[in-house]
Protein backbone atom coordinates (compact mmCIF):
# COMPACT_ATOMS: atom_id res chain seq x y z
CA UNK A 1 0.00 0.00 0.00
CA UNK A 2 1.10 3.36 -1.12
CA UNK A 3 2.33 5.68 1.16
CA UNK A 4 0.08 9.03 1.59
CA UNK A 5 1.69 12.30 0.69
CA UNK A 6 2.90 14.40 3.44
CA UNK A 7 0.89 18.02 3.75
CA UNK A 8 3.41 20.95 2.77
CA UNK A 9 4.12 21.94 5.98
CA UNK A 10 6.25 18.34 6.67
CA UNK A 11 7.97 18.66 3.37
CA UNK A 12 11.61 19.73 3.42
CA UNK A 13 11.07 22.37 0.88
CA UNK A 14 8.76 24.20 2.83
CA UNK A 15 10.02 24.21 6.16
CA UNK A 16 13.48 25.45 4.69
CA UNK A 17 11.64 28.28 3.12
CA UNK A 18 9.90 29.50 6.42
CA UNK A 19 12.97 29.08 8.57
CA UNK A 20 15.14 31.25 6.20
CA UNK A 21 12.45 33.30 4.58
CA UNK A 22 11.27 34.30 8.39
CA UNK A 23 14.77 34.47 9.46
CA UNK A 24 15.73 37.09 7.38
CA UNK A 25 12.49 39.19 7.29
CA UNK A 26 12.47 39.53 11.31
CA UNK A 27 16.58 40.48 11.61
CA UNK A 28 15.58 43.24 8.78
CA UNK A 29 12.35 44.46 10.39
CA UNK A 30 14.07 44.55 13.78
CA UNK A 31 17.28 46.74 12.53
CA UNK A 32 14.87 48.79 10.66
CA UNK A 33 12.91 49.34 14.11
CA UNK A 34 16.49 50.45 15.49
CA UNK A 35 16.61 52.31 13.05
CA UNK A 36 13.68 54.13 13.00
CA UNK A 37 14.25 55.44 16.52
CA UNK A 38 17.59 56.69 15.29
CA UNK A 39 15.34 59.18 12.72
CA UNK A 40 13.04 59.68 15.13
CA UNK A 41 15.85 61.11 17.85
CA UNK A 42 13.88 58.74 20.11
CA UNK A 43 15.95 56.67 22.40
CA UNK A 44 15.32 52.83 22.81
CA UNK A 45 12.92 51.74 24.96
CA UNK A 46 12.46 48.11 26.59
CA UNK A 47 9.61 47.48 23.67
CA UNK A 48 12.17 47.86 21.89
CA UNK A 49 15.29 45.91 23.21
CA UNK A 50 13.02 43.04 23.91
CA UNK A 51 12.28 42.29 20.21
CA UNK A 52 16.44 41.65 20.56
CA UNK A 53 16.06 37.93 22.32
CA UNK A 54 13.00 37.61 20.61
CA UNK A 55 14.68 37.63 16.95
CA UNK A 56 17.84 35.82 18.25
CA UNK A 57 15.08 33.09 19.66
CA UNK A 58 13.46 32.59 16.35
CA UNK A 59 16.41 32.76 14.32
CA UNK A 60 17.88 30.05 16.47
CA UNK A 61 14.86 28.03 15.91
CA UNK A 62 15.17 28.43 12.20
CA UNK A 63 18.61 26.93 12.98
CA UNK A 64 17.15 24.11 14.28
CA UNK A 65 14.60 23.39 11.47
CA UNK A 66 17.79 23.49 8.96
CA UNK A 67 19.71 21.22 10.63
CA UNK A 68 17.09 18.21 11.54
CA UNK A 69 16.53 18.66 8.15
CA UNK A 70 19.20 18.33 6.53
CA UNK A 71 20.05 15.41 8.77
CA UNK A 72 16.66 14.08 7.42
CA UNK A 73 15.48 14.22 11.74
CA UNK A 74 12.71 16.52 10.55
CA UNK A 75 10.88 16.77 7.14
CA UNK A 76 11.23 13.10 6.22
CA UNK A 77 9.84 9.57 7.01
CA UNK A 78 11.25 7.61 9.77
CA UNK A 79 13.44 5.16 8.31
CA UNK A 80 13.25 1.42 9.78
CA UNK A 81 16.29 -0.18 10.35
CA UNK A 82 16.27 -3.72 7.96
CA UNK A 83 15.97 -6.51 9.83
CA UNK A 84 13.62 -4.35 12.78
CA UNK A 85 10.74 -6.71 13.45
CA UNK A 86 9.99 -5.09 16.73
CA UNK A 87 7.79 -1.93 17.97
CA UNK A 88 8.02 1.12 15.97
CA UNK A 89 7.74 2.91 19.14
CA UNK A 90 10.89 1.00 21.12
CA UNK A 91 13.12 1.88 17.59
CA UNK A 92 15.96 3.90 18.69
CA UNK A 93 18.44 5.37 15.78
CA UNK A 94 20.20 8.89 15.31
CA UNK A 95 17.48 10.19 13.43
CA UNK A 96 14.53 9.48 16.15
CA UNK A 97 17.37 10.30 18.92
CA UNK A 98 18.31 14.02 16.97
CA UNK A 99 14.26 14.57 16.04
CA UNK A 100 13.22 14.24 19.88
CA UNK A 101 16.33 16.81 20.95
CA UNK A 102 14.89 19.09 18.51
CA UNK A 103 11.52 19.04 19.94
CA UNK A 104 12.75 19.42 23.22
CA UNK A 105 15.00 22.31 22.24
CA UNK A 106 12.22 24.11 20.30
CA UNK A 107 9.51 23.89 23.24
CA UNK A 108 12.28 25.12 25.65
CA UNK A 109 12.81 28.11 23.34
CA UNK A 110 9.14 28.83 22.28
CA UNK A 111 8.22 30.63 25.70
CA UNK A 112 11.09 32.91 25.87
CA UNK A 113 10.69 34.00 22.37
CA UNK A 114 6.61 35.03 22.36
CA UNK A 115 6.89 35.70 26.23
CA UNK A 116 9.54 38.45 25.01
CA UNK A 117 6.95 39.25 22.09
CA UNK A 118 3.90 39.52 24.38
CA UNK A 119 6.15 41.91 26.83
CA UNK A 120 6.85 44.04 23.91
CA UNK A 121 3.91 44.63 22.56
CA UNK A 122 2.98 45.23 26.01
CA UNK A 123 4.82 47.63 26.68
CA UNK A 124 4.35 49.53 23.51
CA UNK A 125 0.52 49.93 24.98
CA UNK A 126 1.69 51.73 27.93
CA UNK A 127 3.89 54.12 26.06
CA UNK A 128 1.15 54.76 23.53
CA UNK A 129 -2.15 54.31 25.85
CA UNK A 130 -1.27 54.90 29.79
CA UNK A 131 -0.06 58.15 29.64
CA UNK A 132 -1.52 58.56 33.39
CA UNK A 133 0.74 56.94 35.87
CA UNK A 134 -1.99 55.97 37.96
CA UNK A 135 -4.88 55.20 35.35
CA UNK A 136 -6.56 51.95 35.51
CA UNK A 137 -4.96 51.09 31.71
CA UNK A 138 -1.93 51.13 33.10
CA UNK A 139 -2.05 49.46 35.97
CA UNK A 140 -3.79 46.60 33.93
CA UNK A 141 -0.51 46.10 31.36
CA UNK A 142 1.70 46.12 34.67
CA UNK A 143 -0.35 43.58 35.43
CA UNK A 144 -0.43 41.69 32.23
CA UNK A 145 3.10 42.45 32.10
CA UNK A 146 4.05 40.43 35.14
CA UNK A 147 1.74 37.68 33.98
CA UNK A 148 3.39 37.10 30.80
CA UNK A 149 7.00 37.52 32.45
CA UNK A 150 5.95 34.45 35.14
CA UNK A 151 4.07 32.55 32.42
CA UNK A 152 7.82 32.17 30.70
CA UNK A 153 9.67 31.11 32.84
CA UNK A 154 7.42 28.89 34.58
CA UNK A 155 6.98 26.80 31.00
CA UNK A 156 10.66 27.05 30.32
CA UNK A 157 11.53 25.03 33.67
CA UNK A 158 8.62 23.60 33.45
CA UNK A 159 9.62 21.89 30.37
CA UNK A 160 12.99 21.82 31.11
CA UNK A 161 12.56 19.36 34.06
CA UNK A 162 9.79 17.39 32.63
CA UNK A 163 11.89 14.29 33.03
CA UNK A 164 13.03 15.14 36.00
CA UNK A 165 17.19 14.27 35.93
CA UNK A 166 16.48 11.49 33.35
CA UNK A 167 17.51 13.74 30.73
CA UNK A 168 19.25 10.88 28.46
CA UNK A 169 15.04 9.96 28.40
CA UNK A 170 14.79 12.77 25.80
CA UNK A 171 17.47 11.03 23.27
CA UNK A 172 15.85 7.52 24.06
CA UNK A 173 13.33 5.31 22.45
CA UNK A 174 9.48 6.56 22.83
CA UNK A 175 8.55 3.95 25.41
CA UNK A 176 11.75 5.60 27.99
CA UNK A 177 10.13 8.59 27.15
CA UNK A 178 6.81 7.94 28.14
CA UNK A 179 7.73 6.28 31.36
CA UNK A 180 10.18 9.33 32.97
CA UNK A 181 7.79 11.90 30.77
CA UNK A 182 4.40 11.10 31.24
CA UNK A 183 3.38 14.18 31.71
CA UNK A 184 4.73 15.77 28.80
CA UNK A 185 2.27 16.28 26.24
CA UNK A 186 0.07 17.36 28.54
CA UNK A 187 2.33 20.49 29.64
CA UNK A 188 2.84 20.99 25.87
CA UNK A 189 -1.33 21.31 25.41
CA UNK A 190 -1.17 23.66 28.55
CA UNK A 191 1.88 25.87 26.77
CA UNK A 192 -0.33 26.11 23.90
CA UNK A 193 -3.48 27.16 24.88
CA UNK A 194 -2.25 29.70 27.31
CA UNK A 195 -0.14 30.92 24.58
CA UNK A 196 -2.83 31.34 22.14
CA UNK A 197 -5.33 33.11 25.21
CA UNK A 198 -2.77 35.65 26.08
CA UNK A 199 -2.39 36.45 22.28
CA UNK A 200 -6.31 36.63 22.24
CA UNK A 201 -5.97 39.49 24.85
CA UNK A 202 -2.98 41.12 23.61
CA UNK A 203 -4.12 41.98 20.25
CA UNK A 204 -7.66 42.72 21.73
CA UNK A 205 -6.78 45.29 23.92
CA UNK A 206 -5.98 48.30 21.73
CA UNK A 207 -9.25 47.91 19.58
CA UNK A 208 -11.42 49.51 22.37
CA UNK A 209 -8.39 52.01 23.23
CA UNK A 210 -8.32 53.73 19.14
CA UNK A 211 -11.90 53.83 18.99
CA UNK A 212 -11.56 56.03 22.12
CA UNK A 213 -9.86 58.55 20.13
CA UNK A 214 -10.78 61.65 18.43
CA UNK A 215 -9.74 60.46 15.20
CA UNK A 216 -11.81 59.66 12.06
CA UNK A 217 -13.43 56.44 11.35
CA UNK A 218 -10.93 56.33 8.25
CA UNK A 219 -8.06 56.82 10.53
CA UNK A 220 -9.71 54.57 13.49
CA UNK A 221 -9.81 51.75 10.96
CA UNK A 222 -6.02 52.17 9.71
CA UNK A 223 -4.75 52.06 12.83
CA UNK A 224 -6.66 48.80 14.24
CA UNK A 225 -6.08 47.11 11.09
CA UNK A 226 -2.02 47.73 11.61
CA UNK A 227 -2.62 46.36 15.34
CA UNK A 228 -4.96 43.37 14.10
CA UNK A 229 -1.90 41.94 11.78
CA UNK A 230 -0.34 40.44 14.53
CA UNK A 231 -3.63 38.05 14.23
CA UNK A 232 -1.66 36.08 11.95
CA UNK A 233 0.06 34.55 14.89
CA UNK A 234 -2.79 33.46 16.30
CA UNK A 235 -3.89 31.68 13.60
CA UNK A 236 -0.35 29.67 13.66
CA UNK A 237 -1.27 28.91 17.33
CA UNK A 238 -4.55 27.90 16.67
CA UNK A 239 -3.32 25.56 14.23
CA UNK A 240 -0.16 23.95 16.03
CA UNK A 241 -2.81 23.27 19.01
CA UNK A 242 -5.43 21.74 17.15
CA UNK A 243 -2.41 19.46 15.61
CA UNK A 244 -0.99 18.42 18.92
CA UNK A 245 -4.37 18.23 20.84
CA UNK A 246 -5.78 16.35 17.55
CA UNK A 247 -2.83 13.65 17.92
CA UNK A 248 -3.04 13.63 21.71
CA UNK A 249 -6.51 12.89 22.06
CA UNK A 250 -6.97 10.54 19.04
CA UNK A 251 -9.62 12.86 17.42
CA UNK A 252 -7.20 14.33 14.92
CA UNK A 253 -3.94 12.52 13.34
CA UNK A 254 -2.38 13.83 10.53
CA UNK A 255 0.42 11.51 10.16
CA UNK A 256 1.31 8.28 11.80
CA UNK A 257 5.10 8.64 11.54
CA UNK A 258 6.60 10.54 14.55
CA UNK A 259 9.09 12.47 12.11
CA UNK A 260 5.97 14.17 10.38
CA UNK A 261 4.27 15.10 13.18
CA UNK A 262 7.21 16.60 15.11
CA UNK A 263 7.95 18.59 11.56
CA UNK A 264 4.40 20.11 11.46
CA UNK A 265 4.37 21.37 15.11
CA UNK A 266 8.09 23.05 14.50
CA UNK A 267 6.96 24.11 11.35
CA UNK A 268 3.63 26.17 13.02
CA UNK A 269 5.83 27.09 15.59
CA UNK A 270 8.50 28.81 13.39
CA UNK A 271 5.34 30.82 11.69
CA UNK A 272 4.14 31.64 14.85
CA UNK A 273 7.49 33.17 16.07
CA UNK A 274 8.45 34.71 12.65
CA UNK A 275 4.90 36.62 12.01
CA UNK A 276 5.29 37.46 15.74
CA UNK A 277 8.27 39.52 15.57
CA UNK A 278 6.96 41.27 12.17
CA UNK A 279 3.68 42.34 13.55
CA UNK A 280 5.11 43.74 17.12
CA UNK A 281 7.67 46.02 15.10
CA UNK A 282 5.02 47.32 12.13
CA UNK A 283 3.76 49.68 14.26
CA UNK A 284 7.32 51.57 14.50
CA UNK A 285 8.82 51.04 11.44
CA UNK A 286 5.76 52.58 9.24
CA UNK A 287 7.04 55.56 10.15
CA UNK A 288 9.99 54.33 7.28
CA UNK A 289 7.51 53.34 4.66
CA UNK A 290 5.15 55.84 5.08
CA UNK A 291 8.49 58.79 5.15
CA UNK A 292 10.67 56.86 2.05
CA UNK A 293 8.56 55.12 0.19
CA UNK A 294 4.19 56.11 0.55
CA UNK A 295 4.87 60.13 0.76
CA UNK A 296 7.27 60.00 -2.33
CA UNK A 297 5.06 57.65 -4.50
CA UNK A 298 2.08 60.73 -3.31
CA UNK A 299 4.17 63.46 -4.07
CA UNK A 300 5.25 62.01 -7.22
CA UNK A 301 2.03 60.98 -8.25
CA UNK A 302 0.75 64.73 -7.56
CA UNK A 303 3.86 66.44 -9.76
CA UNK A 304 2.52 64.16 -12.29
CA UNK A 305 -1.14 64.99 -12.63
CA UNK A 306 0.00 68.75 -11.84
CA UNK A 307 1.85 68.35 -15.19
CA UNK A 308 0.03 67.39 -17.05
CA UNK A 309 -2.38 69.84 -15.75
CA UNK A 310 -0.27 72.71 -16.59
CA UNK A 311 0.37 71.56 -19.73
CA UNK A 312 -3.05 71.04 -20.42
CA UNK A 313 -3.49 74.84 -19.49
CA UNK A 314 -0.85 75.94 -21.48
CA UNK A 315 -1.92 74.29 -24.67
CA UNK A 316 -5.36 75.76 -24.29
CA UNK A 317 -4.21 79.39 -23.77
CA UNK A 318 -2.12 79.04 -27.00
CA UNK A 319 -5.13 77.68 -28.71
CA UNK A 320 -7.04 80.67 -27.40
CA UNK A 321 -4.14 82.83 -28.68
CA UNK A 322 -3.85 81.54 -32.07
CA UNK A 323 -7.74 82.26 -32.26
CA UNK A 324 -7.62 86.19 -31.18
CA UNK A 325 -3.98 87.38 -30.79
CA UNK A 326 -2.93 90.67 -30.12
CA UNK A 327 0.44 92.23 -31.82
CA UNK A 328 1.78 94.99 -30.41
CA UNK A 329 2.82 97.54 -33.40
CA UNK A 330 4.21 100.71 -31.61
CA UNK A 331 4.34 101.92 -27.95
CA UNK A 332 3.95 105.82 -26.82
CA UNK A 333 4.10 107.81 -24.01
CA UNK A 334 1.46 110.30 -23.40
CA UNK A 335 1.75 112.88 -20.39
CA UNK A 336 -1.29 114.36 -18.59
CA UNK A 337 -0.44 117.76 -20.23
CA UNK A 338 -0.60 116.04 -23.84
CA UNK A 339 -4.27 114.15 -22.97
CA UNK A 340 -5.01 117.76 -21.83
CA UNK A 341 -4.06 118.99 -24.49
CA UNK A 342 -5.82 117.38 -26.90
CA UNK A 343 -8.59 116.99 -24.68
CA UNK A 344 -8.95 121.38 -25.06
CA UNK A 345 -8.75 121.15 -29.01
CA UNK A 346 -11.88 120.95 -31.08
CA UNK A 347 -13.75 117.60 -30.39
CA UNK A 348 -14.10 117.39 -34.09
CA UNK A 349 -12.76 113.94 -35.50
CA UNK A 350 -10.64 115.88 -38.06
CA UNK A 351 -8.30 117.78 -35.29
CA UNK A 352 -7.89 114.04 -33.24
CA UNK A 353 -5.54 111.34 -33.55
CA UNK A 354 -5.80 109.12 -36.12
CA UNK A 355 -6.44 106.58 -33.02
CA UNK A 356 -10.06 106.04 -33.66
CA UNK A 357 -9.68 102.11 -34.55
CA UNK A 358 -6.86 101.51 -32.08
CA UNK A 359 -7.38 100.36 -28.51
CA UNK A 360 -5.56 101.92 -24.98
CA UNK A 361 -4.00 99.68 -22.51
CA UNK A 362 -3.46 102.15 -19.33
CA UNK A 363 -1.85 101.42 -15.96
CA UNK A 364 -1.14 104.10 -13.47
CA UNK A 365 2.20 105.56 -13.42
CA UNK A 366 3.26 108.62 -11.13
CA UNK A 367 2.76 112.12 -13.42
CA UNK A 368 1.86 109.90 -16.66
CA UNK A 369 -0.18 107.35 -18.60
CA UNK A 370 1.49 104.24 -20.60
CA UNK A 371 -0.15 103.71 -23.65
CA UNK A 372 -0.03 100.59 -25.74
CA UNK A 373 -1.05 100.82 -29.50
CA UNK A 374 -3.08 97.39 -30.32
CA UNK A 375 -4.28 95.81 -33.26
CA UNK A 376 -6.84 93.61 -32.86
Amino acid sequence: MAEEEPFYYMRPGHVIAAAIALSVIDILVVGLRFWARKVQKQPVRADDWLMVPATLITVGIGICQLYGVSQKALGYRTIIPDGFQGNPVELVTPQLSLKSQLEWIFFLMLPIATGCMKASFLFFYMRVFAIQERSPINKFLKAFIVFTVVWAVAFFFGVFFECGRNFWAIWNSNVEFQAHCSSYMKLILALCITDFIADVFIIGIPIPLVLRLQLSPRKKLGVCSLFLLGSGTLIASIIRFVLMAGSYLGSINITNDSILGTTACLYWGMIECGIGVLAACLPTIQFLFRKWIWEPVILSTKSMFSSQSTQTTRTSWAGRSHQASIHVQQTFHVTYDQVHDISSRSTSPNNLPNISNERLVRESYPMQDKCVRTVA
